[in-house]
């Protein structure tokens, strides 16, 4: 008998993203190690932003700006522009980047003054350089 071609969303879920992530999949070793960097760099990212007795309105996450960085080197996304629109759909980069299913995706020009800052001051380099005393093998 053939299935009806019928489509239902739920008004909710009860699953997490984590859910959609297979429990083998490469990226879950490269999240942990990218975590255990970025933990690491509080100090940096504290002296780039201005305090919060100024205001203005939050940048993003320079965490979050990172990985998303990442996902695009990784994926050999393009352009910031097309990075954005995959992560409005793509459930594995918005897990990865720290995203929840309902989170905005920036605009891209937002994102590229924000990496802007990072390159600036050297948070990129930083970034690269933790993870490699972190994880760098030693050989014997």
């Amino acid at each position: 008998m053939r299935g009806a071609d019928t489509f239902t969303e739920s008004l909710f879920t009860m699953r997490h993203l984590d859910d959609f992530v297979p429990a083998d999949h490469p990226l879950r070793v490269i999240r942990v190690m990218v975590n255990k960097a970025l933990a690491n760099m509080d100090e940096l990212f504290a002296r780039m932003y201005a305090a919060d007795i100024k205001g203005g309105r939050p940048s993003i996450a320079p965490e979050k700006l990172l990985r998303a960085m990442l996902i695009q080197v990784l994926y050999s996304v393009r352009s910031e522009r097309q990075l954005m629109e995959q992560t409005q759909y793509n459930l594995l980069f918005r897990w990865f980047i720290g995203l929840a299913m309902d989170d905005a995706v920036w605009v891209p020009t937002v994102f590229s003054k924000n990496r802007e800052r990072l390159i600036e001051h050297d948070a990129v380099i930083e970034f690269f350089n933790q993870i490699v005393r972190k994880h760098a093998v030693i050989p014997c």
